[in-house]
């Protein structure tokens, strides 16, 4: 008994944190805050979240639909930056196999999970091609590259942009006159996220989760 204070006053910090938890009964919510601030919050997020008129819910519920993503996803977006959601970036080595044939032919080869799921999207389609992940492409072959990938994904795709980080995805969306609280991307892992976070996007759909399919 006599060294318990020197045991506790070493031990670690995370500890403390542990000693410090809610008790039992608590939801780990966020304390109670009666300020003016958090009231008109409140007031706020409810206001935004008042159930629609039929018909605006039957729209976003068909919009939703067609992207692929769920109606709180889309709704989420719309709260926070009053924009819809309409244009899906899809990494291209997420969506394909680009190789050389034997006669140096570029070759595409889409997955086919990924391309049945492209083929049920509704809105607009960008790839984002990593050019690590493709053979060095000429000119020339860099500008018919997009008939290419249309052959192999039956014309859903509307551009291509080459890059593999944020400002790669942010260029491709201006040049094509997309705002960036306008698009999405479906991607696979941490990487993809943080892709589309550095980007700015609203939103980061896990292709496992797109269109509904199980992960």
């Amino acid at each position: 008994m006599g060294d318990r204070f020197d045991r506790l006053g070493g031990r670690h910090a995370n500890v403390e944190a542990l000693l410090r938890r809610p008790g039992i009964g608590h939801n780990n919510g966020p304390i109670f805050d009666m300020s003016w601030e958090a009231w008109v919050w409140r007031r706020a997020a409810a206001k935004a979240w008042k159930t629609p008129s039929p018909e605006i819910a039957k729209m976003r519920v068909r919009r939703a639909e067609r992207l692929g993503i769920t109606y709180k996803e889309l709704t989420s977006v719309l709260m926070d930056s009053g924009t819809n959601l309409g244009v899906a970036v899809l990494p291209l080595s997420l969506a394909a196999r680009v190789r050389r044939g034997s006669k140096g032919e570029i070759i595409v080869e889409p997955r086919n999970s990924v391309a049945a799921l492209v083929g049920k999207f509704g809105g607009r389609l960008f790839l984002l091609g990593d050019i690590d992940a493709v053979p060095a492409l000429s000119e020339a072959e860099r500008a018919d590259f997009l008939a290419l990938v249309n052959r192999a994904f039956d014309g859903k795709v509307e551009t291509v942009g080459w890059g593999h980080d944020g400002k790669a995805l942010r260029s491709m969306l201006k040049a094509n006159a997309v705002p960036h609280q306008e698009a999405f991307l479906v991607g696979a892992g941490m990487a993809h996220r943080v892709l589309g976070e550095t980007a700015g996007l609203p939103l980061v759909k896990d292709i496992d989760g797109w269109f509904g399919t199980p992960g």
